[in-house]
């Protein structure tokens, strides 16, 4: 969880000085800890539209009370062509997407839903990189695949400050913790 948010970061502040242009991002899973988090590290460094994707209505209401992301849409984080026009209908393609959720197949709808040359940031355990690579040569897709290790400089500071600092976040996180314990 705390190493989303840092690589988040570092990829949409580079991203806006290579370009100049704030980027679109699109976090699936983004109403969980590591999406929520990657959402205020996205918006606090420079994106220009935040598109939480979160796979029920449930998480949908979550995220919707919050002003971490500008649009919130319902997919299935495993349909290719749900995915990416879920995305695209919100503002999409995105350049930068993020994949916090825990299920296999994910790879080529993140790879559809995002612009050519844009970047995906996997951080799922549960991610095929032959699927990631063979799929986003298969389709002619000119992206970045980067491997979200949990590890950036900082990592463990940033996310804490995030927490603290964003009430959005803060919120989500003391819901998920209330259910839980109930």
């Amino acid at each position: 969880v705390c190493g989303a948010p840092a690589l988040v970061s570092r990829v949409v502040k580079q991203h806006v000085a290579a370009s100049g242009i704030p980027p679109v991002v699109a976090v699936l899973g983004a109403a969980g800890k590591s999406g929520s988090l990657s959402l205020a590290a996205a918006r606090e460094s420079g994106a220009g539209r935040l598109i939480g994707v979160v796979p029920f209505q449930r998480e949908a209401d979550l995220l919707a009370g919050t002003d971490l992301a500008d649009e919130v849409v319902i997919a299935d984080a495993r349909s290719p062509l749900g995915l990416s026009g879920a995305v695209a209908a919100a503002g999409g393609p995105a350049d930068v997407t993020v994949v916090c959720v825990d299920v296999p197949g994910c790879e080529q709808p993140a790879i559809l839903s995002t612009a050519q040359g844009g970047t995906v940031i996997f951080f799922s355990m549960a991610t095929s990189f032959a699927a990631a690579a063979l799929g986003a040569e298969g389709v002619a897709a000119d992206v970045t695949m980067l491997v979200g290790n949990g590890y950036t400089p900082g990592h463990a500071e940033y996310a804490l400050s995030l927490l603290r600092s964003t009430p959005s976040v803060r919120g989500l996180f003391e819901q998920r913790l209330a259910a839980e314990t109930a």
